[in-house]
């Protein structure tokens, strides 16, 4: 599988993204030939090898005719699923124009239908963002990765007035997104550039899955700054990994004929958050045909202590038994989805590299219908609406 890598150490714009692949191999020509299929006349692309504190880039300008009149969202999502670019790039670049509409529509307080595009939706940011769909398309990336979105300070100047940075918009965008604060004077990550990585990148942070870099690029930003205004990308093989990762914990067990059962919750929750990895109890007959319950614990090896005076202050037992034992644990990762409930952790396994099932974490969906007063079966059904909505455009 063809990976790419973003890594945004000194933020994200849409031209530093266009620039990265072209530093990457990506043929400008190419780009240009598959973004004429959008209805839109007069912009032209050029790119040139800039130096950024000593380290090489692409800069890539997007040169656009004066535009009069912002867009709606309509009028983008339109221009898109009528030209004839694959539909990856398509179903890319329109979840990416939502995903920018909702943004904008919660920091102003409207709704979607009234935001009017202004930077973000004129011609120069279509470019960026379908530019840069298409260039992973024609790069025959399958998946994305990143690392955190470096994020500036102070002010911004914009359509809206003068706005904190990171701009309320980009913000929202961001959320459930690792970012990193740079002490960087200024906007250097855009929302174009940090809509694009919302909608390409299916893992943040990492770790990453292992592979042979093939290729690795520079894409500059336009301004100067005390740290190389770069976004580097890195693009290879995916080399397979395990079907499942493998690891040696510590196995607890105690059987207790005397403790009263009331007080299991409690003790059970005392002993996760002790750290241990899993805890649950059984009913079984013990000495002397009691009725008992036994308690099995598992633990990192380097917990054991910890948890087994845990154990003794907070049960009933004199005695306890432990091993070593091995576990297969499938890869998994954890996506943030946006429901009507709110934001909801999905953990998603993985098995030979594809994806196996993906559930919502219970206490989230718990939270949340508490907060708005719904059965939590509702909550999570909405969650797995989202994220395969997700999952289904790619």
């Amino acid at each position: 599988m063809k990976i790419a890598i973003f890594d945004p150490f000194c933020g994200v714009s849409g031209n530093m993204v266009l620039g990265a692949l072209v530093d990457c191999g990506l043929h400008i020509g190419q780009l240009e030939e598959m973004l004429q299929k959008l209805d839109l006349k007069g912009w032209e692309l050029s790119a040139e090898k800039v130096l950024k504190n000593s380290l090489q880039g692409t800069l890539v300008t997007v040169s656009v005719p004066e535009e009069t009149s912002a867009r709606h969202l309509s009028d983008i999502l339109r221009i898109i699923s009528e030209s004839d670019l694959p539909e990856y790039v398509k179903g890319k670049s329109s979840d990416a124009f939502r995903r920018l509409a909702k943004a904008e529509s919660h920091a102003h307080g409207i709704s979607i239908e009234e935001v009017h595009f202004h930077e973000t939706g004129a011609m120069d940011a279509i470019i960026d963002i379908v530019g840069s769909f298409c260039g992973l398309y024609l790069l025959g990336i399958e998946k994305v990765y990143a690392s955190s979105v470096a994020t500036g300070t102070g002010t911004v100047t914009c359509a809206h007035g003068t706005l904190p940075v990171p701009a309320p918009a980009t913000m929202r965008i961001l959320k459930g997104i690792p970012t990193a604060p740079s002490g960087i004077e200024g906007e250097i990550t855009t929302p174009t550039g940090a809509v694009i990585l919302a909608a390409a990148v299916e893992s943040w942070t990492g770790p990453h899955p292992r592979m042979v870099p093939q290729s690795t690029g520079m894409g500059a930003g336009t301004k100067d700054l005390q740290r190389p205004n770069l976004l580097r990308v890195t693009i290879g093989e995916e080399v397979g990994d395990d079907l499942w990762r493998s690891d040696n914990c510590i196995e607890i067990k105690t059987i207790m004929d005397d403790m009263d059962a009331r007080i299991w919750p409690d003790t059970s929750g005392r002993i996760l958050e002790s750290g241990a990895l899993d805890c649950y109890a059984t009913m079984c007959i013990g000495r002397k045909g009691r009725p008992a319950m036994e308690v099995t614990v598992l633990c990192p090896v380097h917990r054991k202590d910890v948890i087994i005076k845990c154990i003794f202050q907070n049960t009933s037992t004199l005695g306890i038994r432990f091993s070593t034992v091995e576990r297969a644990v499938l890869n998994r990762d954890f996506r943030t989805v946006e429901t009507e409930f709110g934001p909801i952790r999905m953990k998603r396994a993985f098995l030979d590299g594809k994806l196996l099932r993906t559930e919502p974490e219970y206490e989230d969906c718990a939270k949340a219908a508490r907060h708005h007063n719904v059965p939590v079966q509702k909550v999570i059904k909405a969650s797995h609406c989202a994220i395969s909505e997700i999952e289904r455009n790619g």
